[in-house]
């Protein structure tokens, strides 16, 4: 609640205290009502009447008439709210833009306003993310799971809680069985020097190819030699081991590549082959507690009073599922991480999944599963239809890194290349491309499918993450263009301008954009502010000029105005994944 709200439900709880005495209105409750009017020209905050009507015994729309009539004659010269209005069953509220400036600029002029500087340390929270299998190439569908993990980790901590960031590293299974027979048997390469994760990948696409070629014999002899890897690997063969090993650190150093390039830092990384054992002990465990039981060989639970089925958990021949290594998973994460709200970035193909690994929790006697969440999200496609690792029909991250770090230098850095060093040109084009990726992975609802396309996603006009950086290096550009030092010590009251207030008001809300973000685990809540915010600084920057401006006083003050709109912009860019550049 800013100091706004406060006082608008203030005095909105008084006036109705005085026209129901049998009702107690509290501010507390009535801040829950505070909306945004749909046209800035209606006024900055909106109460709706409906909760009202039934005390107060008349229609919403009469009560906001009322109180719209009594509260106006209370209002003073030195009130923040300048204006109160009905509108239906609405009551419009109006604050004065000085009021807004006194209050939010100079706080974001000394780094007060940022909500990551106070540190509230609420509870633990651990957000599970990324989640890729060695021995396959990371590809552009990777970006949307690591986009989404990562500015929610980002924005839970600017709100205050304590943060785990996990990756949770697929390197077992039956994949690997596939890539390592292709790489022992079929394969005449010799490995790259760089990318040799990728590399497996493109070992596992023509393993899976040619075991599905396969005919007859030959078919059975391909698969009795795969699972013979598998049984190799899952009895920790030592030379089958040692290959495993060495492999899965080709992938690793793939990985540690990319999440650099891409600033996405972990906490602590788990990997399938840790809890495998783990979650074979709890199965076992489990069914002679009676938690679980047998049916044909292969022990689960029965989750039929949930509407989930049977839950297959350990296989008859003794073998581990996924299912399996998420129960040892959890309980690592409950016991000794001491978690109390866990977050599974994971596709919404997983969706049944969870629901069975939260029961199956539940079951198991721990309360934290309530504090469990899943967050789904749909595919990344191309223009011509799905990706899949095992088509082989992907667009790889070293391939998608270089097309675009090259589109980026020959259509926005080439007038450049003359007058900045070969670092700055690298570091420029790496900070665009990644903003123009992970703006487009966060910049809509995880429910809906997001069709990549780096032509559009480059444009730095529209819903781009490229535009969003110019507006910022646009921003910054004003204040090196004036030789005065940006300071709090400005008339606020020069601060008149309709496009001025709208940015004081998006500065107002950032904050709680922020919280609201987190809580509904929608980045893109976010995204869409920030975009709005650029738009609305392009707007004010056409017709309220710092370098033109009629008097210096009022230059001071837009310099200043246009000084906090940069801090805020970049700190909301920040919790995006998105560092932009200073120049362009």
């Amino acid at each position: 609640m800013n100091i706004f709200e406060q006082t608008i439900c203030d005095l909105t709880a008084s006036a109705l205290n005085s026209a129901d005495e049998s009702t107690s209105w509290e501010p507390s409750v009535l801040i829950e009502l505070v909306e945004q009017p749909p046209n800035p020209e209606m006024g900055d905050y909106a109460l709706p009447c409906f909760s009202f009507a039934k005390s107060l015994r008349r229609s919403p729309e009469k009560i906001a008439e009322e109180l719209a009539e009594k509260l106006q004659s209370c209002l003073s010269p030195e009130s923040t709210v300048t204006a109160i209005q009905a509108t239906g069953a609405y009551l419009n509220f109006t604050v004065s833009a000085v009021a807004m400036a006194e209050a939010v600029l100079p706080d974001i002029f000394n780094g007060n306003y940022f909500k990551e500087a106070s540190k509230i340390a609420l509870e633990r929270v651990m957000i599970e993310y990324s989640q890729p299998n060695t021995h396959k190439g990371f590809h552009v569908g990777h970006m949307r799971n690591v986009a989404l993990g990562d500015s929610l980790t980002r924005i839970y901590k600017y709100n205050g809680y304590d943060v785990v960031g996990v990756n949770y590293i697929g390197d077992v299974g039956a994949h690997i069985a596939k890539c390592l027979w292709y790489f022992r048997n079929h394969n005449t390469e010799t490995p790259p020097q760089h990318f040799r994760g990728e590399w497996l990948g493109e070992l596992y696409s023509q393993a899976v190819k040619k075991l599905d070629e396969a005919e007859g014999e030959e078919k059975i002899k391909f698969q009795q030699e795969v699972s013979h890897i598998l049984q190799k690997l899952e009895a920790k063969d030592k030379a089958f081991t040692e290959e495993w090993e060495m492999t899965r650190e080709w992938s690793m150093q793939d990985f540690h590549e990319i999440y650099e390039w891409l600033d996405v830092n972990f906490d602590h990384i788990f990997y399938e082959s840790e809890v495998d054992e783990a979650g074979r002990k709890i199965v076992i465990e489990g069914e002679e507690k009676g938690t679980f039981e047998r049916s044909e060989g292969a022990i689960g639970i029965n989750l039929e009073a949930e509407d989930l089925g049977f839950f297959m958990l350990l296989k008859s021949d003794g073998n581990t599922l996924y299912a399996t290594k998420d129960l040892a998973l959890a309980q690592r994460k409950f016991d000794k991480f001491g978690v109390k709200r866990s977050i599974y970035v994971v596709g919404a193909e997983q969706t049944l999944h969870f629901k069975q690994v939260f029961a199956t929790l539940k079951r198991m006697g721990y309360s934290q599963v309530k504090q469990c969440f899943h967050l789904p999200y749909a595919l990344v496609m191309l223009p011509e239809g799905k990706m899949s690792s095992r088509a082989g029909n992907v667009i790889l991250f070293s391939q998608l890194r270089k097309e675009i770090i090259e589109s980026i230098q020959s259509a926005h850095l080439a007038e450049h290349t003359h007058d900045w060093s070969q670092q700055e040109l690298d570091e420029t084009a790496q900070k665009i491309a990644v903003a123009a990726i992970k703006y487009g992975m966060l910049n809509q609802d995880s429910n809906k499918q997001i069709v990549f396309s780096m032509k559009d996603w480059l444009i730095s006009e529209g819903d781009t993450g490229t535009y969003l950086v110019y507006a910022y290096v646009r921003i910054r550009s004003i204040g090196r263009q004036i030789s005065r030092e940006v300071s709090t010590d400005v008339d606020y009251s020069l601060l008149t301008h309709a496009n001025e207030k709208k940015l004081l008001r998006q500065l107002l809300d950032f904050n709680r954009t922020v919280l609201n973000s987190g809580e509904q685990y929608r980045p893109s809540l976010l995204a869409r502010m920030l975009f709005e915010f650029s738009k609305d600084f392009s707007r004010a920057y056409n017709t309220c000029s710092v370098k033109h401006a009629e008097t210096e006083q009022l230059q001071a003050a837009r310099l200043l105005l246009f000084h906090c709109v940069a801090e805020t912009l970049l700190q909301g860019l920040h919790l995006l994944g998105i560092t932009p550049p200073e120049r362009m």
